[in-house]
């Protein structure tokens, strides 16, 4: 960074640091257009938060400010300027802002909690629910889903059931642990991938067989206590045909 723009910091917060209680607070806008326009700052910390208003780079961000900026300068000084320029203002500065709003959803920051969850399950009967059926029944415990209700396809003894889940694939596979359990049977965790098969006998014959995967995050805390995420399967199992 230049000294000039150092400097220029420093005497900002100097004369005023409740206005300016961070460096950033005091750098004006067009260092801080020069910064982020830099070639090799873009390249690795802006490109891609801003690679929605600017998609093909730095250049075309030097074009979009310029427009935002030449009339700010003027409003500064209260002069003049026109309706188009306004439009202009308001509209690339949206532009920016929404693609930046974008990058970081896309990276999960905009949730409270940022950890693996469960967007899509699948399972040999056909069943198929996905991230907003899934989020419209999430509580702060659990994903509850009946998935064969008395007219949907049954399930006996004999029968093989697999279920699959789909974790969000913004978080690497290694950064997080999937467990299936059976609930009431030993051992409780039976499988540790994104897909679980189970032989269905006749202790599994009633009205509710119940089948949990839970996703847990390498992190020291969850979301849930002791998992990020948990999906509880009710399934039907009828008696055998005799």
């Amino acid at each position: 960074m230049k000294k000039s723009v150092r400097e220029g910091v420093q005497s900002r917060r100097g004369a005023e640091p409740k206005r300016y209680p961070r460096e950033i607070d005091a750098i004006l806008l067009d260092d801080s257009v020069s910064i982020l326009l830099h070639p090799n700052l873009y390249k690795e910390y802006f490109s891609e938060p801003l690679l929605t208003v600017f998609p093909i780079g730095e250049s075309m961000g030097k074009v979009i400010f310029e427009k935002i900026i030449e009339p700010r300068n003027y409003l500064a000084h209260a002069n003049h300027i026109s309706i188009r320029q306004a439009e202009q203002i308001l509209c690339y500065s949206h532009d920016i802002i929404d693609s930046i709003k974008g990058y970081y959803e896309k990276i999960g920051v905009d949730r409270l909690y940022n950890v693996p969850s469960i967007i899509q399950v699948s399972d040999s009967l056909g069943n198929i629910k996905y991230e907003s059926e899934i989020s419209e029944v999430r509580s702060d415990v659990c994903v509850p889903l009946l998935l064969n209700s008395p007219n949907n396809p049954t399930l006996r003894p004999g029968d093989v059931l697999s279920v699959e889940v789909e974790i969000d694939p913004t978080f690497q596979k290694d950064l997080y642990s999937i467990q299936w359990q059976v609930e009431g049977y030993i051992p409780s965790f039976e499988d540790t991938t994104n897909k679980f098969t189970l032989k269905i006998s006749n202790s599994h014959v009633g009205e509710r067989l119940v089948l949990n995967c839970f996703v847990k995050s390498n992190k020291d805390w969850h979301r849930y206590g002791a998992n990020d995420d948990c999906l509880m399967l009710l399934y039907r199992v009828l008696p055998p045909i005799e």
